[in-house]
């Protein structure tokens, strides 16, 4: 015990030994002006990691650090900053001037510029042609740009998993799936997680890589084909009800509130799709963002929505909308008989044809 103890007290000490990493950074930029100063940044741009004051277009920077990552180079004379990747690496930056500048010497940064000049682009014809699906004045148009898209999102995603599989080590690996994730209007979590798992050993130790970590944590809960999260809350006379007691039902969790109009615009949808899949082994649970019971109860008359409603009256505080990260309404979420989730945010016609696809 006295060993393991000893051992686990020390372990800050070897550890921060074991990883800090040595530096180098030699610069030549011929437009740089004399005495002005260059600065190396974290990728945050709050910590300054080193400072140089260039010489004939020479300046140097030096320092340790902890791990690979992304830094910054802020040249405020040109008004100019760059991205390198680097750890413990000795890095040539050279150019003729801002506009021409070349990074030799940091493997990770390889990385990176393969990253913008390979895989990147890919992503900008996704844009483009999802823009131009998006904005099309025909039929005919629509179709094209459709074709297109469907093709270029397949040929960059096939490209994002090929270099997750190639550079599973590499830092710049976080990055991308950070990038790919972000603009990604379909934001498919399972998929995230699922190329996460690849990275390994310094790929992990990244910015990106943490912040990665806390997505994929936040955004599994109520993420369609994960399970749902039971909970219990108090219905319209007190009785407290769970999530649970519904199962081996398709069930519409419905998050909506007698002051929100949209909310309110949308029931007529839900009640529609109530009333004709009701006998389907179809039911809703609706769960009240409300204050005021007595408006709770108004709007659930005036709408004639005769399903089972809970709530706690706590408006955005309310603990189902907290479990589940709801941070504006109306939202639903469709779990299956077993508890899976098998869709979100269903409104209009789309509610009825999910159903009418799965109960038919």
């Amino acid at each position: 015990m006295r060993k393991l103890i000893f051992v686990l007290l020390l372990a800050p000490f070897i550890l921060n030994a074991q990883t800090q990493k040595k530096f180098l950074i030699n610069g030549n930029i011929k437009s740089i002006p004399d005495n002005s100063q260059v600065i190396l940044l974290g990728f945050k741009g709050t910590d300054t990691l080193a400072t140089s004051v260039v010489q004939k277009g020479n300046f140097t920077l030096s320092g340790t650090v902890t791990n690979t990552d992304a830094r910054i180079i802020l040249f405020p004379a040109l008004q100019r900053r760059i991205v390198i990747f680097m750890g413990g690496d000795t890095v040539t930056v050279k150019g003729s001037s801002e506009n021409d500048i070349t990074v030799t010497g940091s493997p990770s940064n390889l990385d990176y510029e393969e990253f913008l000049y390979e895989i990147k682009p890919l992503n900008d014809y996704v844009s483009y042609y999802r823009n131009q699906m998006m904005s099309a004045t025909s039929q005919g148009l629509h179709d094209s740009a459709t074709i297109m898209l469907n093709t270029c999102y397949n040929i960059y995603q096939n490209a994002v998993d090929r270099f997750v599989q190639r550079k599973k080590n590499s830092p710049v690996t976080a990055l991308l799936l950070a990038y790919s994730y972000d603009t990604d209007p379909n934001r498919d979590v399972l998929l995230l997680q699922k190329r996460y798992a690849v990275l390994e050993g310094e790929a992990l130790q990244t910015q990106f890589a943490k912040n990665l970590a806390e997505v994929i944590k936040q955004d599994l809960v109520g993420a369609v084909g994960t399970q749902s999260l039971d909970f219990s809350q108090a219905d319209t006379a007190g009785k407290t009800v769970s999530l649970s007691q519904f199962k081996g039902k398709y069930v519409l969790i419905d998050f909506w509130a007698s002051w929100c109009r949209p909310c309110r615009m949308e029931n007529p949808n839900v009640v529609a799709a109530y009333n004709k899949y009701k006998d389907k082994n179809f039911t809703v649970l609706g769960v009240s963002l409300d204050q005021a019971k007595t408006n709770w109860l108004q709007a659930i008359h005036s709408d004639n929505l005769t399903w089972t409603h809970v709530s706690d009256l706590k408006q955005f505080d309310n603990a189902v909308a907290a479990l589940y990260h709801i941070k504006e309404i109306p939202q639903n979420i469709l779990v299956d008989p077993s508890g899976k989730i098998v869709a979100r945010n269903l409104r209009g016609d789309a509610l009825n044809q999910k159903l009418s696809e799965i109960l038919q």
